[in-house]
């Protein structure tokens, strides 16, 4: 969840940076955003169709959850990165900040859509869905998914 609204975050901050820039007029920036916001998120919502149709394993032996805190982290850093695009964006012009605010923002409300996903199947299975670690924060999304029990995790705490 995170990542998903701090990317829609990152993003929208960039069509507001386009829409207050001396050089964009509210139609120079509104415009692009929102072509590169359906644009990217059709793509990422298509590129992320596996998550939704995936039979998630149970886990394997000796997986372990992540805690929220490293979570957390590993997430900022990822945000750091949009963060810093977007700020170069803005510096070389407005319209190239709507464009790439609309980009991040995309991936963020296509992150936040599966979260929601997610969220149900667990409701109506009574399993925790998980998604295993990549190796970098950077990492795509196509990584194996696992479930337990709700039981198991709660016994763990």
């Amino acid at each position: 969840m995170v990542s998903g609204a701090g990317q829609l975050a990152v993003g929208i901050a960039g069509l507001g940076i386009a829409l207050t820039a001396d050089d964009t007029g509210t139609g120079r920036a509104i415009v692009p955003f929102a072509v590169a916001f359906l644009l990217v998120g059709a793509v990422s919502a298509y590129g992320s169709r596996w998550l939704r149709v995936a039979e998630p394993d149970g886990a394997a032996d000796g997986a372990r959850v992540e805690t929220a805190g490293l979570t957390v982290r590993r997430t900022l850093v990822g945000l750091v990165v949009a963060i810093v695009a977007v700020a170069i964006a803005a510096v070389i012009g407005g319209g190239l900040a709507a464009v790439l605010g609309g980009v991040v923002a995309a991936v963020g409300a296509v992150d936040l859509v599966n979260l929601s996903w997610v969220r149900r199947r667990e409701a109506d299975t009574g399993a925790v869905i998980f998604r295993e670690l990549g190796g970098s924060p950077f990492s795509g999304g196509r990584r194996p998914l696992y479930t337990r029990p709700r039981k198991d995790i709660t016994l763990a705490t």
